[in-house]
């Protein structure tokens, strides 16, 4: 499989990761999409086991990122009750007096940040290191000499923009045009659960929900800024063939399904719970719920792209 025609240089993977790849032809992108991925998580719940001995690389954004960290570490279940135990408080998403202060204006930061350093404690890290194969993790690298404000401002309005005007886009590409790239890691090269915290973060990054990224002391915002998709990275990977998509949002039927190497695959409609929504469990639980019931629906079609 060839790289996407605007994506970065080809990676350059170390020959540990290329070890053992006989049985192996599967890349697995998950997008972005805050809480809704938690469906992501419902649909790898049901097929994780299967999917596992072929996936050759794998690759997410934002939320997607995330999720995909959480399963390879084998912490999924102790994360999600983390998770909902530490958002126990939480009553509204935004607050514009906080804003005023100079205060992050909702809870999403802190949440999320200590959830990820929960995750990769008590061996999480160590097993996400162990994979055998990439986990990578995407990340947007703004403009040069623009400041970080308009930066901010420019990407999310580009995207925005680009959504309303392209309802069956599914890749976006104005972000690049507008000086955004692409800065793609390999999570298993992070050496402690704040390390990978602070990846998955900065490729989560979209002020003032959750603050500018930080990491390695470079400054980062939300990999969708320039793909919330980016099945390009784990077509990077030698040995690569397929890449199986799992998106958060409905999108219509003619942008979906089989597309040459790829697979899309959707919710069926909204999900309960939007992208920064922190204050019900029970619309997370929902969206989990719909992600194990749509893995079903989804079954035939990707019975058919694996064989």
């Amino acid at each position: 499989m060839h790289p996407h025609p605007s994506s970065p240089p080809l990676l350059d993977f170390p020959r540990h990761v290329l070890e053992d790849r006989s049985n192996r032809d599967l890349g697995l992108t998950l997008a972005g999409g805050g809480s809704r991925s938690f469906y992501q998580v419902g649909l790898l719940d049901r097929w994780g086991e299967r999917l596992l001995p072929r996936l050759a690389a794998v690759a997410g954004v934002s939320a997607g990122a995330c999720t995909l960290a959480v399963w390879l570490a084998g912490r999924g279940e102790a994360t999600r009750r983390f998770w909902h135990w530490r958002r126990r408080d939480v009553r509204t998403n935004f607050e514009w007096r906080r804003l005023l202060r100079g205060e992050p204006p909702g809870p999403q930061g802190p949440v999320y940040r200590d959830s990820m350093v929960h995750a990769f404690q008590e061996g999480g890290l160590e097993r996400l290191r162990a994979c055998p194969i990439p986990v990578l993790v995407v990340v947007a690298a703004p403009p040069r000499r623009v400041p970080a404000l308009a930066s901010l401002l420019v990407g999310y309005g580009a995207y925005s923009m680009e959504k309303k005007l392209r309802p069956t886009m599914v890749h976006p590409s104005l972000g690049r045009r507008l000086g955004f790239a692409a800065r793609v890691f390999d999570a298993r090269d992070c050496t402690s659960p704040e390390e990978l915290a602070d990846l998955i973060l900065a490729s989560s990054a979209t002020p003032p929900f959750t603050p500018f990224g930080s990491f390695r002391g470079e400054r980062y915002l939300d990999g969708g800024m320039v793909d919330n998709v980016p099945a390009f990275a784990v077509e990077q990977v030698p040995g690569v063939a397929r890449n199986l998509v799992l998106l958060t949002r409905p999108y219509p039927a003619r942008s979906l399904g089989p597309r040459a190497s790829r697979l899309y695959l959707a919710p069926s409609g909204p999900t309960p719970v939007s992208c920064w929504d922190y204050t019900s469990s029970e619309r997370v639980e929902a969206t989990l719920a719909m992600g194990r019931a749509e893995a079903d629906l989804h079954a035939p079609m990707l019975d058919r792209f694996l064989r």
